[in-house]
Parts: structure tokens; C-alpha cells; sequence
């Protein structure tokens, strides 16, 4: 199974609600699960960036 990484520029989720909602709840659950199958070969798997303000 392949396996594509895709890059998440995620700005302000530095701070406590913004980690523990977007980032915490969706983008590491997301991958915790092992990505998105979005076919029978193929999982997107989310690489995300985190910027401060």
C-alpha cells in the first residue's frame, strides 16, 4: 500500500484551543488511525506544519 504524505500549513494552533481542537481531535487522530484509504493501493496520510501568530 502506498503511502502519500501531504503537507497541512496549520497557523495559531500553537496555543491551547487551537491544539486541542484542530489539531489534537482531527489531525493526529487522523493519523493515529493510519491516513485517509482513499483507494484499495493508496493512503493519504496528513503532515501537518504548525505556525505560531
Amino acid at each position: 500500500m502506498k503511502t502519500h504524505r501531504i503537507g497541512i500549513i496549520m497557523n495559531g494552533v500553537t496555543g491551547r484551543m487551537g491544539a486541542n481542537q484542530h489539531l489534537a481531535r482531527s489531525i493526529v487522530a487522523i493519523m493515529k488511525q493510519g491516513g485517509i484509504k482513499v483507494s484499495d493501493d493508496l493512503v493519504i496520510m496528513p503532515d501537518p506544519i504548525l505556525t505560531g501568530r
